[in-house]
């Protein structure tokens, strides 16, 4: 699924994010390019207010997805060790391998059409079969109808 984000959720985002960058270490901080911080405090939404709860674990966090990702960004390009960005890459690999076996699976087309088929075919089963009258029975069916007996 792709998400498009607009400009007012990257500000806001923006905003979330340097409330958080504010309760890291100075060292971690120093790790960002001056560029990229300023960037982030030029487009961020002034009007938007956001508390980060240092009580709270980080995954605890009321934040957007967006800020999150922006946060694992950080942490990838700037904190992460090079083992560490194996690591992650390795681990977007294969959950990305997955994912494409689960959609061909999903949407593979030989399968596809087979499950329709099933599917029909239990709908054709699963209906209920009228009985046809013949003529002699539909006319005493209309009398008794004329004559109220039914």
């Amino acid at each position: 699924m792709v998400v498009t984000y607009t400009k007012e959720d990257y500000a806001k985002a923006y905003t979330e994010l340097l409330e958080v960058l504010k309760h890291i270490s100075y060292s971690s901080l120093n790790k960002i390019p001056k560029e990229d911080l300023e960037m982030y405090n030029q487009n961020k939404d002034k009007n938007y207010k956001y508390e980060y709860n240092s009580k709270l674990e980080f995954e605890q966090q009321k934040m957007s997805r967006l800020t999150r990702i922006l946060i694992a960004n950080i942490y990838i390009q700037y904190w992460a060790s090079e083992e560490e960005r194996t690591k992650i890459k390795q681990m977007d690999r294969n959950e990305l391998e997955q994912i494409e076996i689960e959609k061909r699976n999903m949407y593979n087309p030989d399968t596809l059409f087979s499950n329709r088929k099933k599917q029909n075919k239990i709908e054709t089963e699963s209906l209920v079969i009228i009985k046809k009258k013949n003529i002699f029975e539909r006319i005493v069916e209309k009398i008794k109808q004329i004559l109220n007996l039914t």
